[in-house]
C-alpha cells in the first residue's frame, strides 16, 4: 500500500494507543457494538435486512459514542482517579 510504513515491533493498535486506550478498551468497543447491534436488530419491528441495517447503525454509533466517551475521559480525568 503506498504511503504506509511497516516498523517492526510496533503495534498495530498504535493509533489507538495514541488516544490512552488499552488492550481492555478494544474488547470493550466490540462487546458494546455487538450488544447494541444484536439489540436493535431484535427490537426493531421491520424485515430482517431492515433489522440488520438499523442494527449495524445503531452498533456503530454506539462504537463511536464509546470511543469519544473513553478519549474524553482519559484526558480529563481528576488525577486521583
Amino acid at each position: 500500500m503506498e504511503g504506509w510504513v511497516y516498523y517492526p515491533g510496533r503495534s498495530p493498535l498504535g493509533m489507538m494507543a495514541r488516544f490512552g486506550f488499552e488492550r481492555r478498551d478494544g474488547r470493550n468497543l466490540l462487546v458494546v457494538a455487538a450488544i447494541m447491534t444484536a439489540v436493535m436488530t431484535i427490537v426493531i419491528d421491520a424485515p430482517i435486512v431492515a433489522r440488520l441495517i438499523a442494527g449495524m447503525i445503531m452498533g456503530l454509533v454506539s462504537a463511536l459514542v464509546f470511543v469519544i466517551t473513553t478519549v474524553l475521559i482519559r484526558r480529563y480525568k481528576p488525577d486521583h482517579w
